[in-house]
């Protein structure tokens, strides 16, 4: 604002506006700051490390990655012509063509969406894989303080027991 302004509608100059504003953030910004142990850094980046290994096994994701890759840039590379062309194109025709851009945008954001959700099917499908692995080995298995069975086993146990 210019000075006359602020003298004519009778407002407090924009650098004590400023000022104040700072000040009030300052005080409102408090940062909840928490220590993160060395140990659990090192299990996160180990777990991040045998996940990465097993992903190498699976064969097609590469492939995957690579073309969603291709197909998001693509997407981008048409948004930014897009988007060159509508501001050059009157008002009338602009509205289709910028309709177009944000459908290339999505299009971009769908590819990248794809890539991440294959990636973490095959981790869900491998937690399962070694859930059941480990059931089956605890299931045949008996420990020393008696032999593991689940649920629908109990339930047949207890049924028999009643009866």
């Amino acid at each position: 604002m210019t000075k006359k302004l602020e003298e004519e509608f009778n407002l407090p100059s924009i650098d004590d506006v400023n000022e104040t504003q700072n000040n009030e953030a300052t005080k409102n910004f408090d940062v909840d700051v928490t220590a993160v142990d060395i140990e659990d850094v090192q299990t996160a980046l180990t777990n991040a490390e045998k996940i990465d290994h097993a992903l190498q096994n699976v064969k097609g994701l590469e492939e995957h990655d690579s073309e969603m890759d291709d197909i998001a840039q693509q997407a981008v590379d048409s948004y930014q012509q897009l988007m060159n062309l509508g501001m050059n194109v009157g008002d009338r025709e602009a509205g289709s063509i910028f309709d177009s851009a944000a459908k290339m945008l999505k299009t971009a954001l769908e590819a990248k969406d794809s890539k991440i959700d294959s990636k973490l099917k095959q981790i869900d499908l491998m937690i399962k894989k070694g859930r059941l692995d480990n059931n089956a080995q605890s299931t045949s298995t008996s420990g020393s303080n008696g032999t593991v069975v689940d649920r629908n086993e109990l339930l047949k146990i207890i049924n028999t027991k009643e009866k």
